[in-house]
């Protein structure tokens, strides 16, 4: 089996980006999570304040703070940037947590973004646990998000079992947020961030998690095996966690929590910052939400044995689906490749990712069943009800006991 040092060159090799990042420090032996947190036109000061509030045995986490702008970027935000390098760079907090700045400067406009910024700091966090040998958590983290006191303690907690990936509870701040519309607008996109996740585990979905950007850590080894983090300008996470969670030993974190921002932003085409944005628009609505009948077809397919690919006991929707994007063959050939229920088990759960399926709920709602207000959704498919503020606290809390 090889060691980490191992994995960590093959990885370089095949998978690494033409210019990796660095950090001039070495890590400590002790080491075992690296927190790489983003970092475009950030105010550091409250994210840094509540991880300085976690309790933390000394030298067991760093963070990595990876500032990053495209050559495009205006001159104020570069000057911003290396002002920021040079205040945080080898810096220790109030527990004794390092900081660590990462120049990600003058990527090219083509990638420039979340997903580019990510991958050079995961890239190195993998770099610098092999370089001590020790397969660690590799932790997800952004700039404009704060942490509870108890964060890096539970992952560490995590760290010392075989877990893979891990999905951290999430909540948005809204005291913090001064109006009344906007605290409207973050309740409601969250409601549909907890339905969706909430109503694929109704379904038996088994890779029914968050999947946050913020609020995610991935054992080193792992994030290796998937071919690391890719350069997606929006959705990298969706596409990253999706690509790990097949791997097995992929979990929820609900005793911790992140605390992202509900900001508006243009720079990414989805996401949080996104979708507050269009609300404020008004180009786009969360009170309508996805139907609950289509959920209960994708239910009743995922209870059959789809390994017979017996598409006479399917729903007729579902056949549509699938013939549609002209999927039959693949899954006769996955079929084929499948010697034993275990095997088909395994490959089906690989086959059917996180974009297929979000693929079957888009085309099922377009084409069978159109989105219902969020209240009666909710009602109907989770059994609770009342106002949005209502609502949310209740999905929170049932996500919190899953």
């Amino acid at each position: 089996m090889k060691n980490l040092i191992q994995i960590q060159e093959f990885y370089q090799q095949r998978f690494g980006y033409s210019k990796p990042a660095t950090c001039h420090y070495p890590a400590h032996k002790k080491m075992k999570l690296c927190v790489v947190i983003p970092c475009y036109n950030e105010d550091l000061d409250a994210l840094l304040t509540s991880l300085a509030s976690c309790e933390l045995e000394p030298n067991t986490a760093e963070v990595l703070l990876v500032f990053n702008h495209g050559t495009t970027a205006d001159a104020t935000l570069k000057s911003k940037h290396h002002l920021q390098c040079k205040q945080w760079d080898n810096q220790q907090l109030s527990n004794g947590l390092v900081v660590y700045s990462v120049k990600a400067f003058d990527l090219p406009s083509k990638h420039a973004g979340v997903g580019l910024a990510r991958k050079l700091g995961m890239d190195l966090a993998l770099q610098r646990m092999a370089a001590i040998n020790h397969d660690g958590l590799i932790v997800c983290l952004d700039g404009d998000c704060t942490v509870s006191v108890n964060y890096l303690e539970r992952l560490l907690t995590i760290e010392a079992t075989k877990t893979n990936g891990v999905s951290i509870a999430f909540e948005h701040d809204i005291e913090l947020i001064d109006s009344q519309l906007d605290k409207d607008r973050i309740v409601m996109y969250e409601i549909f961030l907890r339905y969706y996740i909430q109503a694929l585990r109704y379904t038996c979905y088994p890779h029914s998690f968050h999947t946050i950007g913020s609020s995610m850590a991935v054992r080193a080894s792992a994030y290796a095996k998937i071919g690391g983090m890719n350069k997606r300008k929006a959705g990298e996470d969706f596409y990253f966690l999706h690509k790990l969670m097949p791997q097995g030993n992929f979990v929820d974190e609900t005793e911790c929590r992140v605390f992202p921002s509900a900001r508006t932003s243009e720079r990414v085409p989805f996401g949080t910052g996104r979708a507050m944005l269009e609300m404020k628009e008004g180009s786009k609505s969360f009170d309508q939400i996805y139907n609950p009948a289509l959920f209960k077809e994708i239910k009743e397919w995922l209870t059959l044995d789809i390994a017979q690919l017996a598409l006479a006991t399917w729903p007729k929707s579902i056949v549509h689906f699938v013939e549609n994007y002209d999927w039959l063959g693949e899954l006769q050939q996955l079929k084929k490749r499948s010697k034993t229920k275990e095997q088909w088990n395994k490959n089906f759960s690989y086959w059917l990712d996180g974009f297929k399926m979000l693929k079957l709920v888009h085309f099922l709602r377009d084409e069978y069943y159109p989105n219902i207000p969020i209240k009666k959704a909710c009602h109907d498919l989770l059994e609770i009800e009342g106002e949005p503020l209502d609502l949310l606290r209740e999905l929170r809390r049932s996500d919190g006991a899953r």
